[in-house]
């Protein structure tokens, strides 16, 4: 039993921190869905904002354990976080663009709007895609496949 323990906390120790972060980004998440709904007069239900919500969290930490997983298997276990981390970062800024989201709607006029364009441009020019807001306040995302001797938009 203490050898099962050990392995688990082994296991564990070195995505703690991935896991917790990850735990934070969408509650805090959540806190802000929560009062954007409120404040457009939806009804809200205790047990199915945390069913939705815990239900994100297990897949979120499915998917940094099977990064991790990966890790181990072929590094080792040598501490390499480089598959966890980044499954970390792109679930955690997808939950940080979803508060700045939340935040645009019951402030149009923050600061977040800025940081929010600006996200919005370097993350289009790193991934390749074209992201607008169109007049009704909804995101317009076009894909630009680059080719050898031109480029397209799909």
């Amino acid at each position: 039993m203490l050898t099962t323990g050990a392995l688990i906390t082994a296991y564990f120790a070195p995505i703690a921190g991935l896991l917790f972060a990850c735990f934070t980004c969408t509650i805090v998440d959540l806190i802000y869905g929560l009062k954007v709904a409120k404040r457009a007069g939806k009804k809200l239900t205790s047990s199915k904002s945390w069913k939705g919500t815990l239900s994100k969290i297990r897949d979120e930490f499915t998917i940094i354990m099977l990064a991790h997983l990966v890790e181990h298997v072929i590094a080792g276990a040598g501490g390499i976080t480089l598959l966890s981390g980044g499954a970390t970062v792109l679930i955690c800024l997808t939950e940080i663009w979803s508060v700045l989201e939340n935040l645009n709607t019951l402030d149009p006029n923050g600061p977040w709007r800025v940081l929010g364009n600006y996200l919005r441009k370097k993350g289009g020019d790193y991934a390749g895609v074209n992201i607008t807001v169109t007049k009704d306040g909804k995101l317009d995302v076009k894909t630009t496949v680059t080719n050898d001797d031109e480029v397209v938009e799909a």
